[in-house]
């Protein structure tokens, strides 16, 4: 929290320059976090022993490593919170979403079934496409296909010769896999080794009445693969190579994680509305609060680095500039920029809460959610302006009442239709922020950074810095002064921030500053 007030009150961004080859060694500017497990390792040791946190590094992945430690952080803002979250026990609830889930799980996972299944039909095609005593690929003659292969290369033969085609070639390493493909499936020493395997398989413990007579039957079955394996002298199968650490990281397992680590039994689990995720999931947990579900609520969002393929995307879309420099909203509108991270806030039923000591930073007085039901990228006005209304409804609010409003900006041509169509919802002395350049476009995480620092600002009582020169606000923006680009003071102590999601998805929250409050952490 301390050093993000410190960037945000310097204007500063914390973006820069991608060096990866991938990325064009600096063409894109992202938000690549600062983590070390290690710090975070005494916190878990010391309530649930060394071997925990052994087990959580070899099978978590870094989406369920930054969600614990931004839950971490935001206990150790109040001494009374992690007694109070066990008080509460299963009336406290975990919500913890993400916008792409860990996709460098899900891609390790890809290469290696990939790389597995080109070694294994090489091994078994390379014999099957030689059963004549041929000397070379080229010598070899069609053969008819497997019984039932039904596929429509069987129809014409085997598919085109690797050794035709120019060596090195991308053309050749892509026919080589078709070719081995092909020959694998028509092995007759395949079939024998699948109907083998298959008999391993079946196998149980000597004695199926013993305890623990299941891990017997797993060790005997691994003895007896590896066996097999040794006597056709074959590579591991590829359905052998995966990591199970794919579906130790699924959506969920942030939140769950935490919910074990805390040792909590409330409902766990991941809200997804991909840029208006961490809205979701704030108002599922002020809903069960209101409820009388929930007397607390972790709430957050977690998202990996910034990965090349997601970059790339973004930057396909034409929404990611391939400058290398930091394009801030409201200015060239080139688009926006990738960052990695979590988000973490605990929320509270106020009466509860402050009866146990506990004093907020802000009140949390409306989420509301709306759809476009029109683009998948493009808002419509109608969808937002719905989220926005519902929500100065439920808060009590007008537009006059609001200090500062957060927009989503992205750095993108919308940027200007966000302005045009919440002209209605703020009034003459209402401040704009938004925050995309100093943070980086979080995915699910974007929305929670940015409506942490809008409760810094209510807290301090004026608007933080965007980083914005005034003299680099686009031309076709018709207010610029309501931008904030220095520190500005706010006339009251009502924010409001908009989250607009891929796919249409809106959320508007609203944020109330806590009068005279000492709390100097975490949200409430």
């Amino acid at each position: 929290m301390q050093a993000l007030e410190a960037l945000l009150a310097r204007g500063a961004s914390a973006l820069a320059a991608d060096r990866r080859a991938e990325l064009g060694y600096g063409l894109f500017a992202s938000g690549d976090p600062q983590f070390d497990s290690a710090d975070y390792a005494p916190w878990i040791a010391q309530r649930h022993g060394e071997p925990y946190v052994a087990r959580m590094r070899a099978k978590m992945g870094e989406n369920v490593w930054f969600a614990t430690g931004a839950m971490i952080q935001a206990l150790g803002c109040s001494n009374e919170l992690e007694p109070l979250i066990r008080q509460a026990d299963d009336r406290c609830h975990i919500y913890v979403g993400s916008g792409v889930g860990d996709l460098p799980q899900s891609y390790a996972a890809v290469r290696t079934l990939d790389a597995a299944t080109r070694a294994w039909n090489h091994f078994w095609g390379a014999s099957a496409a030689r059963p004549h005593g041929a000397s070379s690929l080229a010598d070899q003659p069609a053969a008819p296909p497997a019984a039932g292969s039904g596929d429509a290369l069987a129809q014409n033969g085997p598919p085109t010769n690797p050794e035709s085609l120019p060596v090195d070639s991308e053309e050749r390493y892509q026919a080589v896999g078709a070719w081995d493909a092909y020959w694998a499936e028509r092995s007759p020493a395949l079939r024998d080794f699948l109907a083998r395997y298959a008999e391993v398989e079946r196998m149980t413990a000597d004695d199926e009445e013993r305890d623990q007579a299941h891990l017997h039957a797993i060790r005997k079955r691994m003895r007896a693969h590896q066996a097999l394996l040794q006597e056709y002298g074959c590579p591991p199968p590829p359905w052998t190579q995966v990591s199970s650490k794919l579906i130790w990281n699924i959506q969920n397992s942030p939140a769950a994680q935490i919910s074990m680590l805390l040792n909590v039994h409330g409902a766990a689990w991941a809200p997804v509305g991909a840029c208006s995720t961490f809205g979701v999931a704030l108002k599922c947990g002020r809903d069960a609060i209101l409820r009388g579900e929930a007397l607390l609520a972790i709430t957050g969002t977690t998202d990996p680095r910034p990965d090349a393929a997601l970059v790339s995307a973004f930057h396909e879309a034409r929404v990611l500039p391939g400058t290398g420099e930091v394009n801030f909203p409201f200015t060239t509108l080139r688009g926006t920029h990738i960052s990695g991270g979590a988000c973490m806030w605990v929320l509270g039923d106020a009466e509860w809460c402050e009866a146990r000591g506990l004093r907020p930073l802000v009140y949390v007085d409306a989420v509301e959610l709306a759809s476009d039901a029109e683009h998948i990228i493009t808002p419509s006005k109608s969808g937002p302006k719905r989220a926005v209304a519902r929500a100065y409804e439920a808060a009590g609010i007008s537009a006059e009442d609001v200090a500062v409003l957060d927009l989503h900006a992205t750095g993108t041509p919308g940027d200007l239709n966000e302005l045009q169509l919440l002209e209605e919802f703020r009034g003459p002395a209402t401040r704009v922020t938004a925050r995309k350049g100093q943070l980086g476009h979080g995915m699910a995480n974007a929305g929670g950074w940015e409506l942490t620092a809008l409760a810094l600002s209510l807290r301090r009582g004026e608007a933080l810095p965007i980083g914005v020169d005034p003299a680099t606000i686009h031309p076709a923006i018709r207010q610029p002064g309501a931008i904030v680009t220095g520190a500005a003071p706010l006339p009251s102590g009502v924010g409001v921030k908009l989250m607009l999601g891929i796919g249409g998805l809106t959320a508007c929250v609203v944020l109330r500053r806590a009068e005279a409050s000492g709390f100097t952490g975490a949200p409430q």
